[in-house]
């Protein structure tokens, strides 16, 4: 649970700093503090700093709204400027930019220890990610150690995570669209932050972590609705910072009655993970839309799937390998087509003759009659089936 620079603020309003400009920018995300005295200085800023400056190592007033606008450029998340011998004031021009582009400016006044504030703000942010670090290794004994309950429930307790209330979690995975491997653990950090600071924006039952090269979002006491509404703002929010050789990948599980069950929460959302990329889209479903699917992810024994599909859908699959032909595909679309011949030529680009033909081959070799509906209802299951595995 990444802390705002809003909170800092309110740890440290005893101690006469004053928010001057930028207080739509007040939720931006803080993760460590910087002294920032000149122009060289504000390039080693990562991001998401909240910079201190005495403005010793500046000569005139055009140095400080050059050095406010670097680190602005660089990505800091507000400032804090100390006034006295080196900085007499905050010009107006500095605090119209700062109000036009969302970026806090504070000022304290020189007989204020800046070193005081500084402590404070690196105190808040370390207990921050301690409570982040803490909340997550409870959710991972939830998962893997789901029955040994004093392993996570006292500690979500401890954090005002009550654990009688609903948890939702989903996952999501970015891949490399070549070789599908997870993305390398410096675009994964890059993605992370993204996740981190859009959830610090929209919900504060919710937190984010990294799990086997995925990442876990966990919701607390949010309806479906809100979830569904917050995971898709999360996709919009991440579809920007992918690389054109990316593709993201998400999966919401189920709410459950309480925190004793986030593991099948986790286990749901890795079912619709591995439908979803089987599938090829990155659409947000949740999985009480799965329907039918539902009731085949929950099937754990494996021999029965196989024995479901060689019975079904192999020797079609064995004809389109040896044969170079798409029966398997023609038969897809068929019967998500409702069995219109129609549809099913203009949607693979085929004379509605030639889908005939391919449907009577079909039946041919699966000597079957695609005209009953329980034979079409038999290949649809083994169809879905063949996505899942």
């Amino acid at each position: 649970m990444a802390i705002k620079l809003s909170e800092l603020y309110d740890s440290v309003k005893d101690q006469e700093i004053k928010l001057v400009a930028g207080k739509n920018g007040l939720n931006n995300i803080v993760r460590w503090v910087h002294m920032v005295e000149s122009l060289e200085i504000s390039v080693f800023l990562h991001g998401q700093e909240i910079a201190f400056t005495t403005g010793i190592g500046l000569e005139n007033k055009e140095d400080l709204f050059n050095l406010v606008k670097h680190t602005y450029n660089n990505n800091a998340s507000g400032m804090v400027i100390n006034i006295g011998p080196f900085i007499d004031e905050i010009s107006n021009e500095i605090i119209e930019f700062c109000n036009e582009n969302d970026f806090p400016i504070f000022e304290v006044p020189w007989h204020v220890y800046m070193a005081e504030i500084m402590r404070d703000f690196c105190y808040n942010i370390t207990i921050s990610d301690r409570i982040n670090t803490e909340l997550s290794n409870a959710i991972k004994n939830a998962i893997f150690f789901q029955s040994q309950q004093e392993l996570y429930l006292p500690q979500l307790e401890r954090h005002n995570f009550n654990s009688n209330w609903s948890y939702c979690l989903a996952v999501i995975e970015t891949r490399d669209k070549d070789s599908k491997k997870v993305v390398d653990s410096k675009r994964r950090a890059k993605i992370l932050k993204n996740l981190e600071n859009t959830l610090a924006h929209t919900s504060k039952r919710s937190f984010v972590f990294e799990l086997d090269g995925r990442f876990v979002l966990v919701f607390a006491k949010y309806s479906e609705e809100k979830i569904k509404d917050i995971v898709e703002l999360t996709k919009k929010r991440c579809n920007p910072i992918l690389r054109n050789n990316e593709e993201i990948y998400f999966g919401v599980g189920k709410s459950t009655k309480n925190a004793k069950c986030i593991a099948k929460s986790y286990k749901r959302a890795l079912d619709v993970l591995k439908l979803q990329k089987s599938s090829n889209s990155n659409e947000i479903i949740m999985y009480r839309q799965l329907g039918l699917y539902k009731l085949l992810l929950s099937i754990d024994d494996k021999e029965i799937v196989n024995e479901y599909y060689q019975e079904t859908l192999e020797p079609l699959i064995k004809h389109d390998q040896l044969s170079n032909t798409d029966y398997l595909e023609v038969l897809d679309s068929y019967i998500k087509n409702d069995c219109c011949v129609k549809d099913v030529a203009e949607q693979l680009f085929y004379h509605r003759n030639t889908i005939n033909y391919k449907l009577n081959k079909i039946q041919e070799i699966l000597s079957c009659d695609l005209s009953k509906l329980n034979t079409r209802l038999i290949y649809s299951i083994s169809l879905m089936l063949n996505n899942i595995n």
